[in-house]
């Protein structure tokens, strides 16, 4: 794939299509974008930088099917292919979230999406297929906007810390079974935006376990520190959601928080997501 431009003048890209900001700190609203179609490299360069801008991206009423999902996704680099594809997958690469499944189906946490990798997902990009008559919601929390509204000392304090991030199952039962996945990461707490070059603490409450070097009573304090502001209202959006809305966010400096107020009802979405990049830290 050839490079993309970081950046589009602002005049170019309001041509392309109208996006609608809708916080001061994250997310927008596109419209005048039609996914199913092929799109230019310069509309692709315009969304690529509205995302890395604004966090998260939202399309509504697109009603992609999966290979147009995927092909609109492969814009962006290369797709995230699992070895084992999980037998729900209507292709390769499409992942499906059921809220049937009692274990993965509903993920009521803030996270990024597996941040226990040692290169996680940079891009993902999440299609609405079934929704809840009422709720379901989806927030999001603009890490970056969280490191600019740090206090200087506390900035100095994160900028030289690492995190452990662990995935680990999620019951109990589960521990020590075969096939049961396990991997983990150390990550710096602040990283740097690769195409942005803006900083952002990088935790997540999901899977950050613990940071190195300190007590665990001093660990537990410090995750909480900044796990409790990155997700201040301030810097947080929440989105509603109709059936055949595209969203696309950046894991590299959101986290997400899907909401689980709907009981009983059914709730169905696809992601697919595009190969990650190690994390790179103040200091390299």
């Amino acid at each position: 794939m050839s490079a993309l431009p970081k950046s589009l003048p602002q005049p170019l890209a309001a041509v392309l299509f109208d996006a609608r900001k809708l916080t001061p700190a994250l997310g927008s609203e596109v419209h005048g974008v039609d996914l199913k179609q092929e799109q230019s490299e310069g509309t692709i360069a315009a969304i690529r930088a509205l995302l890395v801008e604004r966090g998260v991206v939202f399309f509504p009423d697109q009603h992609l099917d999966p290979a147009q999902h995927l092909a609109f996704t492969a814009r962006f680099g290369q797709l995230d292919i699992p070895a084992q594809p999980k037998p729900n997958a209507p292709l390769p690469g499409i992942s499906v979230f059921d809220s049937r499944d009692g274990l993965y189906g509903r993920v009521p946490r803030w996270h990024a999406d597996v941040t226990s990798k040692e290169a996680p997902p940079t891009i993902e990009v999440f299609q609405t297929i079934v929704l809840p008559e009422t709720g379901g919601d989806t927030l999001w929390a603009s890490t970056a906007a969280a490191y600019d509204r740090l206090a200087e000392p506390l900035k100095r304090l994160a900028e030289s810390l690492t995190a452990i991030h662990a995935f680990t199952p999620v019951k109990v039962a589960d521990w020590g079974k075969e096939r049961t996945p396990f991997h983990w990461a150390e990550h710096p707490v602040v990283t740097i935006h690769p195409e942005s070059g803006r900083k952002a603490l990088y935790l997540s409450p999901r899977y950050a376990a613990e940071i190195v070097g300190v007590l665990p009573h001093e660990s537990a304090g410090i995750l909480k520190l900044f796990n409790d502001h990155i997700t201040q209202p301030e810097t947080t959006v929440r989105y509603r959601w109709s059936v055949g809305t595209v969203a696309m966010w950046d894991n590299r400096s959101t986290l997400h928080y899907a909401v689980d107020d709907y009981g009983d009802a059914l709730r169905i979405v696809h992601r697919a997501g595009i190969v990650g990049q190690r994390p790179i830290g103040v200091r390299g």
